[in-house]
């Protein structure tokens, strides 16, 4: 990936997508409390009131998150129980954490298989996203288009734990070569192209920057169907 293209599709995501980021960031601001400690995930403070409206408004999963007698409680359950699993990967970055290591890897698919066996609510979409919100440093969002434009670049790609990680694996490896080219240019380490992208973009994690250049790309014609 070209950095010069991963500013521009950024930049045209963001125009046209203002409004649903004050619910991004909000949900966000409402979880930082247990994005350090699981432990204290609330099933109705934090998982109904914050997690299912975030999937089913800014997700646009609600055909399926939407549906009654869900199991939200068994949820939080799961997520209090997978703390020491988030835990291994706290602290760190999506540009430099070791995918290969297994202490990090063995993490990702056992926080993946878990969410995986409730119904519904542990579709590849919507698990990708309820990550997101607990560590989005690390976790990248997607769905059925975005896992198949993948799949074109890594085989190993699919909707299961371990395709989960290849997905995670292939993000970083475009990230790096955005900045790998950046750092040609322009002499900076990789932490301060991270600090100027991030600067460019409110903040936001480079897990959250590439999803939104790789919803872009997996739907092109997206935003020109909305006019």
């Amino acid at each position: 990936m070209k950095y010069e293209d991963l500013v521009n599709v950024v930049d045209e995501f963001e125009r046209e997508t203002e409004l649903g980021e004050c619910i991004y960031f909000e949900a966000m601001k409402k979880l930082e409390n247990v994005q350090t400690d699981l432990g204290k995930l609330d099933d109705v403070q934090h998982v109904k009131r914050v997690i299912k409206p975030f999937l089913v408004q800014w997700g646009m999963i609600g055909r399926v998150i939407g549906r009654k007698g869900l199991e939200w409680e068994k949820l939080g359950r799961m997520l209090r129980g997978l703390e020491k699993e988030f835990k291994q990967l706290r602290g760190k970055k999506l540009l430099t954490i070791n995918f290969d290591e297994e202490s990090i890897s063995s993490s990702i698919r056992a926080i993946y298989r878990e969410l995986d066996s409730i119904p519904y609510i542990g579709s590849p979409t919507a698990i990708s996203k309820i990550l997101h919100l607990l560590n989005p440093e690390i976790f990248v969002m997607w769905d059925n288009d975005i896992r198949e434009m993948y799949k074109k670049k890594n085989k190993h790609i699919r909707d299961t734990p371990e395709g989960y990680l290849e997905f995670l694996k292939e993000t970083q490896k475009e990230l790096k070569e955005a900045f790998e080219e950046r750092q040609k240019q322009t002499g900076k380490n990789f932490n301060e192209i991270e600090q100027e992208i991030r600067g460019r973009y409110k903040n936001k994690t480079l897990a959250r920057i590439i999803d939104e250049y790789n919803w872009s790309k997996a739907h092109p014609n997206f935003f020109k169907n909305q006019i």
